[in-house]
């Protein structure tokens, strides 16, 4: 299926991992996508329709129309400021970098050359979560108490195609660590809950998986009206888990992003399994960006955004 986006366009896709193949593959299916320029070592493009596609080694002189951030997360930093510099657009991947070093660089570029910047946070675009989200504006289980959020998978059947010790999650340098990796709950507790107002965390390296970065992250994030909400990350359950349990007032939400089944209080349940179709919500959340730069508004998950997930990650308050 050919999606259509407003004007011809030209785009650099920093990057050739999973979900840089990904990204390729849904801006193939955009109709006005003119070119796509590769900025990879990779040399092995399988069945990509190679036409609108070029394979570069530098980014100098690149010029394009937005760029999508999708190499190493340790990376992320040094390949958008540069191209930030020349005032073009940038959908960065998520989590935004390693680390809050060099951020401030990046911004003031932004700011001072008005670069749009999306971070690559998709699970805001899943149906189950605009669901959710639509159901607690509603007030359906009343005032909020607590919420539990949590999501694990064991590190080695991620990736089944190649050797988990070698791959960025493993190593803290290059970006890795389940508190980054699996970023997306922060994000989302923002989307569904808006910021807290002090929490605290805790990471540890608790397995024999073969990594040096943390395989299990906690945290406890308190909110005005003393709501509580937990995290909690890990590269450790054999049986893969992704959920979210909402107690309020007048009853419970639940919903199982794995079973794609959303409950809100006991009688009634929502099996429809298109809302939790994750593909989808790679080309929606494109898409859109494409949409913000060409309406020039702001992109719906920011550069600030991006920022807020990774203090959300370290001790701290607002």
């Amino acid at each position: 299926m050919d999606y259509v986006v407003g004007v011809a366009m030209e785009v650099l896709v920093a990057g050739f991992g999973s979900i840089g193949r990904r990204h390729v593959n849904n801006l193939l299916n955009l109709e006005d996508i003119d070119r796509i320029s590769i900025y990879t070592k990779v040399k092995d493009f399988g069945d990509l329709n190679k036409d609108k596609i070029e394979i570069i080694n530098s980014l100098n002189g690149v010029d394009v129309d937005f760029a999508i951030i999708a190499n190493e997360t340790h990376r992320h930093l040094a390949t958008a400021i540069p191209l930030a510099e020349r005032g073009i657009h940038l959908f960065i991947e998520k989590p935004l970098t390693h680390n809050l070093r060099d951020v401030r660089v990046l911004k003031e570029i932004v700011e001072r050359k008005k670069v749009k910047v999306f971070v690559g946070y998709n699970l805001r675009f899943l149906g189950a979560m605009m669901c959710i989200k639509e159901q607690l504006s509603k007030r359906i289980i009343g005032d909020l108490y607590f919420a539990k959020i949590e999501v694990g998978q064991y590190l080695p059947l991620w990736r089944p195609d190649s050797d988990y010790r070698y791959s960025y999650s493993a190593n803290s340098d290059r970006g890795g660590g389940v508190a980054l990796d699996l970023s997306h709950e922060v994000d989302y507790m923002r989307y569904l809950f808006g910021d807290p107002y002090c929490w605290k965390v805790a990471r540890s390296k608790v397995s024999k998986l073969e990594i040096d970065s943390e395989d299990i992250f906690e945290a406890v994030y308190k909110y005005q009206n003393g709501f509580i909400c937990n995290v909690h990350m890990d590269y450790l359950q054999q049986d893969k888990k992704r959920e979210i349990r909402i107690v309020g007032s007048e009853g419970t939400l639940i919903c199982d992003f794995i079973n794609k089944t959303l409950r809100v209080n006991k009688d009634s349940v929502i099996k429809d399994e298109s809302i939790f179709d994750i593909n989808k919500t790679y080309i929606d959340e494109l898409t859109h960006f494409i949409e913000s730069i060409e309406q020039n508004i702001e992109p719906r998950v920011t550069l600030e955004d991006g920022i807020k997930v990774l203090k959300l990650l370290e001790d701290g308050s607002v």
